[in-house]
């Protein structure tokens, strides 16, 4: 008797399992109380909130839990100022996007055009009239990156002497200045040792200052 007892409250425990289970399924997949009413977005400062709830392509009224977040977020990334995003179901009936822009760091010419460059190296958007940014050049987001690099560790008197920085590859970087004289910088060592040595070359005769090696610079006429 105790045994069919116990039985019968297994069984019972079951079925209000099950039954709180479907329920809750229910409520989840097919009915209208945890459903999609309002899309909240945050971080975002250039682009609009318009343009990413457009974008993202979220129909009001979709269960939450039937929402894809990956397909949302996939959405919003192809936009150019977007570097990435989150998407989060906010219980009980909130989506919410919260985004990251790029910073434009820099600018590059492309075949496009002029564009502002990101901290990776992204060419993501025309250069704005007032952006007042260094010009960095290399042929991919790489290169363009180590260029912002380099370019950071120069002391203010040779950013502000530099017209353009040029990235061929990790151990060419050269630069040009606004008396019209190019810089062969080498890599992106000893940064502060090749400016100190700078600073003095530039005040003799030549067209090309090399002190890629800071220790052994050369002149070229």
């Amino acid at each position: 008797m105790i045994k069919r007892h116990i039985k019968r409250r297994i069984g019972f425990g079951l079925l209000v399992l099950v039954a709180v289970g479907a329920t809750l399924i229910y409520i989840g997949w097919f009915s209208n109380l945890l459903i999609v009413k309002k899309i909240e977005v945050r971080g975002n400062s250039e682009v609009t909130t318009e343009n990413i709830i457009q974008e993202a392509q979220v129909p009001l009224n979709i269960q939450l839990l039937r929402l894809n977040t990956k397909d949302v977020i996939g959405k919003i990334n192809t936009i150019n100022q977007v570097a990435g995003v989150d998407v989060r179901r906010g219980w009980p009936e909130t989506l919410v996007i919260e985004v990251k822009e790029r910073i434009p760091l820099a600018i590059t010419d492309i075949p496009e055009g002029r564009f502002m460059v990101d901290e990776n190296g992204m060419a993501y958007l025309p250069v704005k009239p007032d952006i007042n940014l260094p010009l960095i050049l290399g042929v991919d987001n790489p290169s363009r990156a180590l260029g912002i690099k380099a370019w950071q560790t120069f002391p203010d008197w040779l950013k502000a002497e530099t017209v353009s920085t040029t990235v061929e590859n990790t151990e060419t970087i050269t630069f040009l200045l606004t008396s019209g004289r190019k810089v062969i910088w080498g890599n992106i060592d000893k940064s502060e040792q090749k400016a100190a040595v700078l600073k003095v070359l530039r005040r003799m005769a030549g067209s090309i200052y090399d002190v890629s090696t800071p220790e052994v610079p050369v002149i070229k006429p």
